[in-house]
């Protein structure tokens, strides 16, 4: 349990230095902003209650608050998440994860599961902040290609980030 945690808060220090310090400066075609500390409740072991899950999701969107002038919007869409992620990853782990539960990753959900979890939850997050954001729908395509754009490079950096992890867990 321990050496989970410690790993747990070391990618959470990584991830939202990382967000705070370079990801929010990057905006391709002033749509795509990647946001990947949404991995920080994706890699949850499925016996985490689910209170942990909605506290965790707000304690993070906070911080990244605080350091991005954003208002609550990550923090009211990480609560979100939260409270969706369980059920996400009950619906797409496979059913005979048996007794100890699964850490979620392609190694025990296969990539495919791995990805439309991981997909889902980062275009529930990114809808859920960018509908907070605009606050309105004057400009409803610039806000799907917003949410798009976004979920879309978010996946591929949280990929990127669990393909590190399978190569360092491997040696």
């Amino acid at each position: 349990m321990f050496p989970t945690s410690l790993q747990n808060a070391f990618w959470a220090i990584i991830l939202i230095l990382m967000q705070v310090l370079v990801f929010n400066h990057i905006h391709i075609l002033g749509y795509a902003t990647p946001m990947p500390f949404v991995y920080l409740l994706l890699m949850l072991h499925s016996h985490t209650q689910r209170w942990f899950y909605v506290l965790w999701g707000f304690i993070v969107g906070l911080i990244v608050d605080i350091f991005s002038n954003t208002l609550g919007e990550c923090a009211a869409a990480m609560t979100f998440l939260g409270l969706v992620t369980p059920l996400l990853r009950d619906a797409f782990s496979p059913a005979d994860r048996g007794e100890d539960g699964i850490t979620p990753s392609p190694h025990s959900m296969q990539w495919s599961g791995y990805l439309r979890y991981a997909a889902t939850a980062t275009l529930l997050y990114t809808a859920v902040f960018y509908l907070m954001e605009c606050f309105s729908f004057f400009n409803v395509v610039r806000m799907l290609i917003h949410i798009a754009t976004s979920s879309a490079l978010t996946l591929t950096i949280i990929c990127s980030i669990e393909h590190i992890r399978q190569n360092v867990a491997r040696g």
